[in-house]
């Protein structure tokens, strides 16, 4: 034997069964080296015989904490002797208890569309055990049977408990659109998948959470009762894909608790058409119903179940400007805008086709010459000196032109003061300014206009319009102040976007808490989020600053006489709709 196993403070455990239970004994804690075990007799006996505790402990020469050690052995045997409880025979013809419903897998189907043809679809949602909106959804039957459009719908479950079957396949819908349902996930294209199985609940806020990379970096499109757009973020240099929900065409049904009561204030009756061309790209954009079912896509109505063309739309807020680098083949499809030789040779575009009554135009002035931002940068200011003119009032006037040139005379043009146009401002307020051999002339010129409207008391003087003004603008081209407001409908259009509350930095997220439905830009990110609409970027999507990944993308606000809107995304090469087998477009086959 070992001297550890002597060692007084490692003492020896012996093992013993009473009766079916295994005890573990240190013969240290024992009362004069009697295990308790012997005790429990005689304290049974006692117990039984009604003596008090005290009493117990006293006749037996031991502690009251040996007792209470026996007393918890005694416990421990009788709860080990006990029989085990029965239970109660089920009753006959009784259902097992169901069990919540679970998914492991998911199954993607491929339609593998094929080339060479333009696919068209309108995709919706529906709630189940709810009403269809019958204006609405006879509207879109009319439509798809215009451009020869499959209709298909994503189901939505709502109030089912945890134990009910949530699948949306298995729900109950009305029987009207039982042809149209689709609850499979489907890649539509190499590009674009259709959540069809996504059952988000009609009361989430934000659809779009936790799908946008569904399609791994593509376009995904998620069936819900709200309308929603974000663009994903990707690499520079690759496509913009989005993620977009649809609107419905059933009728709100809600429970009367907070978040069914704000759900049914974003219901909102639509559908997302998608154009597949024959090269695969793809083109989507929403249709959105008013309280009537009746709704607008670009140019064409439909009212009552009737299609017609040729009609105007309310406003265009177009992606922003930023002249300097404006890109050459956006200018050209929206304005019918040569870049080169810096007029308007075509009206093939989409000013002339929707003729909208009111455009805005945001960060018209991009201020590379002498942005803050890269003034105090050599190899900035040399990269500016090589690839042209340092003059600032060169470029304000270039601004001005363009601003001139994509007038018409049915349409008021409005310049919203930006953070780019506002850059004048600020270099004016730098002193730097006055020792700018290529510009110390314009500086002191327009602060002397800036300093004699002070000492004139002129209350409304805003330095970038005045600059704009004696760059040649228009004086039938409207001027927004930054903050200002120019109301089109109910849609608030003169916010460009870098303002937010109590002169705090703008954002989307910011704006929805905001009262009015808005149209911005300034993020270069097409957005719908609620109320509030986000243009995208008309010039160039690299422009040496915007490193690393990127959510830019070219895309314009169309807003209709109803006070609803759509999102025009454009392609590289400047489509926002398909070319065609032959070339021919939408507006052409309504022609035919």
């Amino acid at each position: 034997m070992s001297a550890d196993d002597n060692h007084p403070f490692r003492p020896s455990e012996k093992r013993w069964h009473t009766k079916g239970i295994e005890m573990t004994r240190n013969p240290r804690l024992a009362h004069s080296g009697r295990p308790i075990e012997e005790d429990v007799p005689a304290v049974r006996s006692m117990i039984a015989k009604g003596l008090r505790y005290t009493d117990i402990y006293q006749s037996l020469s031991i502690s009251r904490q040996r007792l209470d050690r026996i007393k918890k052995l005694i416990a421990e045997i009788d709860a080990a002797e006990l029989p085990p409880v029965e239970q109660p025979a089920s009753a006959a013809g009784e259902k097992e208890k169901k069990k919540p419903i679970r998914i492991s897998t998911v199954t993607e189907i491929d339609m593998d569309l094929s080339r060479g043809k333009v696919h068209r679809f309108i995709l919706s949602s529906a709630q189940d055990d709810t009403p269809i909106f019958e204006p609405f959804w006879n509207n879109l039957l009319a439509y798809s049977e215009y451009l020869d459009a499959d209709i298909g719908l994503g189901g939505y479950t709502y109030q089912l408990g945890l134990y009910e079957d949530h699948a949306v396949a298995t729900a109950v819908y009305a029987t009207e659109l039982h042809d149209y349902l689709n609850f499979d996930r489907t890649h539509i294209s190499d590009s674009l998948l259709w959540i069809g199985d996504a059952n988000v609940l009609p009361t989430t806020a934000n659809p779009l959470n936790g799908w946008t990379t569904a399609n791994r970096g593509q376009h995904v499109i998620v069936p819900h009762a709200r309308v929603a757009l974000e663009s994903i973020p990707r690499m520079q240099g690759q496509p913009p894909r989005m993620a977009i929900s649809t609107g419905t065409v059933t009728q709100p049904s809600y429970t009367p608790r907070a978040s069914g009561r704000k759900a049914l204030f974003h219901h909102t009756y639509g559908a997302v058409l998608v154009q597949v061309d024959v090269d695969g790209e793809v083109f989507f954009r929403h249709l959105i119903a008013d309280s009537d079912g009746n709704f607008q896509d670009l140019d064409v109505k439909v009212i009552d179940g009737v299609v017609s063309t040729g009609h105007r739309v309310a406003a265009i807020t177009w992606g922003d400007i930023h002249f300097e680098q404006l890109n050459s083949t956006v200018a050209m499809r929206s304005w019918g805008f040569d870049v080169q030789s810096r007029a308007v040779t075509s009206d093939d575009t989409i000013l002339d086709l929707l003729r909208p009554r009111y455009q805005f135009l945001h960060d018209t002035l991009d201020f590379r010459r002498r942005n803050h931002h890269g003034i105090r940068d050599p190899h900035q200011r040399a990269m500016v000196r090589a690839v042209g003119s340092e003059s600032v009032e060169d470029e304000v006037q270039d601004a001005a032109a363009f601003a001139n040139s994509v007038r018409r005379p049915w349409c008021q043009t409005v310049m919203v003061e930006s953070n780019h146009d506002a850059a004048l401002a600020k270099w004016l307020k730098d002193p730097e300014g006055a020792l700018d051999p290529h510009n110390a002339y314009y500086w002191h010129d327009l602060n002397a206009d800036w300093h004699r409207a002070i000492r004139d008391n002129v209350i409304d003087f805003n330095v970038v319009r005045q600059g704009m003004r004696r760059a040649g603008l228009a004086e039938d081209v409207q001027f927004v102040s930054s903050g200002g407001s120019y109301l089109v409908g109910d849609v608030e259009c003169g916010l460009h976007g870098d303002l937010g509350v109590g002169g705090s930095r703008g954002s989307p997220n910011q704006y929805r808490r905001f009262g009015p439905k808005t149209s911005s830009g300034h993020t270069h990110t097409p957005k719908i989020v609620e109320g509030v609409y986000v243009a995208g970027v008309s010039a160039n999507l690299d422009q040496g600053y915007n490193k690393g990944p990127t959510t830019w993308a070219h895309a314009h606000i169309v807003q209709y006489d109803n006070g609803k809107r759509a999102m025009i995304i454009m392609s590289e090469d400047g489509r926002y709709e398909p070319a065609g087998e032959t070339g021919e477009a939408v507006e052409d086959r309504a022609a035919a």
